[in-house]
């Protein structure tokens, strides 16, 4: 009898045990049972919604995408019925402040709305430097009028710009962004104003390059580059660069701006400007040249090396000076001066007038009064801008 309490002691031990098994959770055949009857009762057309979130990474701003997205059984998958965009912003550790972006381009017209068709098709790169004075960053959801929706900025920031193209450098600083727009496919578009109060776009896309402040220092237009840049009539190239050159100043030339004084506008005095440089050995006589592209400005001829502020003009042929006086916009006035072996033969000179060539007046000073090539030993140039007051 006792062997007998036992067993049915042992018997009843392990069933308790078994029930306390079940309860820790371990599936059961009829919790398994359940599951399977639970799933098999999703049916042909049934809807669920779940929030869902896209991180863009491709481009300037990295941007958090936030959905809710419906889906719809069919043919016993789950497919995307509608999807809606609850929030869109950029990622919450980027920080546009002090960064430098490299745009490289087959076409650059296509990067700046402001530039002209001319630059249609033509190789271009813009850098770009945002200030650290960033101001109103928030964005929202917007929808541009083809119906695409986008991130819309309200963004306040300043920046500076180098466009180049073609060996041309232009220098936009202090731009001022109003605002911008982000897509997707990582593409953005940058509302800015360099100055004009007319409002420029910069499309920025995918492919965008990060670059280092170095980077962007070292794209800086020199100061030849930056006057060619503002300056429609500057003279890039003559047929006479390969000969000896001399040093030459103004100081009615500072910072490649001619002083306003020496202008034949109403707030000028059409003084012509100060002028010194060096003796050239075997010189008999210098020509001083002032042009404005093709406009010819000043012609002086002397045996000194210097002239005064205000000394050339009202004589006629080889004292004749009339200042800068621009129809319209940032024009160079280019100083050149030769030094001549012997007296000049037969040189064409269209005073206040258009027509002229420098390169055609470099032609007629070598050529000597004998017919002798060669007259023209070294020369000097000074190139200085000077813009139309609005």
């Amino acid at each position: 009898m006792r062997k007998g309490k036992t067993f049915a002691a042992t018997i009843l031990a392990m069933a308790l045990l078994l029930s306390g098994c079940g309860a820790s959770g371990q599936a059961t055949e009829s919790d398994v049972k359940t599951e399977t009857e639970t799933e098999s009762q999703v049916a042909e057309g049934d809807e669920k919604t779940e929030k869902e979130t896209v991180n863009v990474t491709e481009g300037m701003i990295p941007q958090v995408i936030e959905k809710d997205v419906t889906y719809v059984m069919k043919g016993g998958n789950w497919e995307v019925k509608s999807s809606e965009i609850t929030n869109w912003t950029w990622a919450e550790d980027f920080n546009i402040q002090d960064t430098v972006w490299i745009i490289d381009t087959e076409d650059a017209a296509s990067i700046y709305s402001k530039v002209g068709y001319s630059f249609k098709r033509k190789p271009a790169s813009m850098y770009i430097h945002f200030g650290d004075d960033l101001r109103d960053g928030n964005s929202s959801i917007g929808t541009s009028e083809d119906g695409t929706q986008k991130m819309d900025m309200s963004l306040s920031i300043s920046c500076d710009i180098i466009f180049e193209c073609e060996g041309n450098k232009f220098y936009f600083e202090d731009v001022k962004v109003n605002g911008g727009e982000c897509f997707m496919d990582g593409t953005t578009n940058i509302f800015g104003d360099a100055g004009d109060g007319e409002e420029g776009v910069i499309s920025v896309p995918a492919d965008v390059r990060k670059g280092e402040l170095e980077d962007f220092n070292n794209a800086l237009p020199t100061a030849e580059e930056a006057m060619i840049s503002e300056s429609s009539t500057y003279i890039k190239s003559t047929i006479f660069e390969d000969i000896e050159t001399f040093n030459s100043s103004s100081s009615n030339l500072k910072d490649g701006v001619w002083d306003v004084k020496i202008t034949n506008t109403l707030r000028g005095e059409n003084l012509s400007p100060e002028l010194t440089w060096d003796e050239v050995d075997g010189a008999s006589e210098y020509v001083v040249i002032m042009i404005d592209g093709a406009w010819l400005h000043m012609d002086a001829f002397t045996t000194k090396t210097s002239l005064e502020e205000g000394e050339i003009g009202g004589g006629g042929r080889g004292n004749r000076y009339v200042g800068p006086y621009p129809p319209s916009g940032t024009h160079t006035y280019s100083i050149f001066i030769f030094a001549l072996k012997n007296e000049m033969g037969k040189v064409v000179l269209a005073f206040d007038g258009g027509g002229n060539s420098i390169d055609n007046i470099y032609k007629g000073l070598d050529v000597d009064i004998d017919g002798n090539s060669g007259n023209v030993i070294a020369y000097s140039r000074l190139d200085g801008n000077y813009t139309r007051e609005k």
